[in-house]
C-alpha cells in the first residue's frame, strides 16, 4: 500500500521502519557517515510503500525554495530490481504535477544512479560535486514533449 504523510501523521511504528531502512541502507550498507535524520524530515511529505508492516520503498519530498525536490530515495534490498523504484518516481512526479505544477522538479542525485533518473526524464544540471564525501549531481526533471 502506498502512503503519503506529513511527519506528524506518521505513526511511531512507521517512522521507526522508515528510519531503519534509511540507516540500514545509507549508513550501514553504503558506509556513509553523515547525519541521516535532519530538519527536512520535519517539513517533508513522506511517501512510502508498506506491505505486512514493512517499509519496502521510501522517499521524502518537499518544496525547497523555488523548486520541488525529493530525496532519501531508497528501496529495500529484497525488492530492488522489481520496478518498485520506478513506481515510486512516477508517484512522486504525479504528486508534484498535481500539487506543485508551477515549480520545477530538481534533485541531488548520487552519481551512481544517474541512469535510473535519466530513464525518468531527469537531465544533469551543472557539474558534479562532493557532499559529505558522496559524489552528487543536480538533476532537473524535463519531461519529453509529446506532439498531438
Amino acid at each position: 500500500m502506498w502512503c503519503i504523510k506529513k511527519f506528524n501523521e506518521l505513526s511511531s511504528h512507521d517512522f521507526f521502519h522508515i528510519a531503519r531502512l534509511r540507516i540500514d541502507t545509507f549508513i550501514v550498507e553504503q558506509q556513509r557517515i553523515y547525519p541521516e535524520l535532519d530538519d527536512w524530515d520535519l517539513q517533508a511529505k513522506h511517501v512510502y510503500y508498506q506491505r505486512d508492516g514493512q517499509i519496502l520503498a521510501y522517499a521524502r519530498m518537499f518544496l525547497a525554495g523555488v523548486h520541488f525536490a525529493f530525496g532519501r530515495f531508497v528501496i529495500h534490498p529484497t525488492v530492488r530490481g522489481t520496478g518498485l523504484g520506478d513506481q515510486l518516481v512516477k508517484l512522486i512526479l504525479h504528486y508534484a504535477k498535481n500539487h506543485y505544477a508551477e515549480y520545477p522538479v530538481k534533485i541531488e542525485a548520487d552519481r551512481r544512479v544517474l541512469k535510473f533518473y535519466q530513464r525518468h526524464d531527469f537531465q544533469i544540471q551543472g557539474t558534479p560535486y562532493i557532499s559529505n564525501g558522496i559524489p552528487y549531481v543536480q538533476m532537473l526533471y524535463q519531461p519529453k514533449k509529446t506532439t498531438g
